[in-house]
């Protein structure tokens, strides 16, 4: 189940809110590779799906 307040600082979209999730997590646990994957899948997504480009250093 997601959790709507993640949902809502990612501007109502899920695969945004799982991406965060997934940096927030990575970042928690110190895992430097599986924070730049997940920040490349949302920079990617950002772009193909809503048409924004997000800065490198977010």
């Amino acid at each position: 189940m997601r959790d709507m307040a993640d949902e809502e600082k990612a501007g109502g979209c899920g695969v945004c809110a799982a991406l965060l999730k997934q940096v927030d997590k990575a970042v928690g646990e110190y895992d430097r590779s599986a924070e730049v994957d997940a920040r490349v899948k949302l920079r990617r997504h950002m772009r193909q799906i809503h048409g924004r480009e997000l800065p490198l250093a977010w």
